[in-house]
């Protein structure tokens, strides 16, 4: 419905709700996106010319994922940090505390953005967008004018950072990246979060893969259901409005930064 994979809140549902490692959690995750995304996809009937500017900003999405991966490899291999008088998981506290940041972040900018649109107060858009580092492109499928190709790049090496550290396939940055810092109308950046969703699972399924982080059985799991659940989310979604969207955005973000914090308060408590 969102355009965002919804593993923002299927990996801390697996972790802290059902107690699974949340290395598995991650990497399952990871995997079982390529469902979704693929019937979304479909469900579309994406256009050639919007696969452009996706296709830019994989190729720092997939330096990025291998650079989140090791860091979720590395916090792995340390086993335990001492937080005060207590041992904690390393991996369960960074990605953890990674994931209640970026969530709550996201979901009190989302409101808080929707709140001043009502008001009549729009926040400007487009930042990077207005960014004079050549060379350009120009994309009128998107309604927008000429971005920077080595900007996109390094916006998609955030997303692929994300994507392989936390396993949420960088669309729950993306989104908002998309209709915030380049200005992209909110419909036609769900489009084109999609196709990165499907490139960035794709790779983290493979990395996450070679590091055994993968439950295929638990994969095929929530792919079944997620696969059912993204077909009828992606004709929703073209009913509602781009304040609707970033709406209930904003408020699964919260929800998903919720479950965190409980687990952070059980691990640190």
């Amino acid at each position: 419905m969102l355009g965002v994979g919804g593993s923002f809140l299927l990996v801390p549902i697996l972790h802290v709700v059902l107690d699974i490692p949340i290395e598995i959690a991650v990497g399952s995750t990871a995997c079982q996106l390529l469902g979704p995304a693929t019937t979304s996809l479909l469900a579309r009937r994406i256009a050639v010319e919007q696969f452009r500017l996706p296709l830019i900003l994989t190729g720092g999405i997939f330096v990025g994922v291998m650079i989140g991966t090791h860091f979720l490899e590395s916090a792995g291999e340390l086993s335990e940090v001492s937080v005060g008088t207590r041992l904690v998981p390393a991996a369960d506290l960074l990605i953890m505390a990674a994931y209640f940041f970026l969530l709550t972040c996201i979901g009190t900018f989302s409101l808080f953005e929707v709140h001043r649109q009502k008001q009549g107060r729009m926040l400007p858009r487009g930042i990077l967008a207005r960014v004079p580092l050549p060379p350009f492109d120009v994309f009128p499928e998107l309604g927008v004018g000429k971005f920077s190709i080595p900007v996109l790049s390094l916006f998609g090496l955030m997303m692929g950072l994300t994507a392989g550290l936390l396993g949420i396939s960088g669309a729950i940055l993306l989104l908002p990246g998309m209709i915030y810092l380049l200005g992209i109308r909110a419909k036609n950046a769900i489009l084109a979060a999609l196709v990165v969703v499907w490139f960035t699972s794709l790779q983290a399924t493979i990395v996450h893969a070679w590091h055994d982080n993968v439950d295929l059985n638990l994969a095929v799991a929530l792919m079944f259901g997620g696969t059912i659940g993204a077909r009828i989310g992606s004709d929703f979604s073209n009913r509602l409005e781009g304040q609707s969207i970033r709406t209930s955005l904003g408020w699964l973000a919260l929800l998903a930064a919720a479950l965190v914090t409980f687990r952070l308060w059980r691990l640190l408590g």
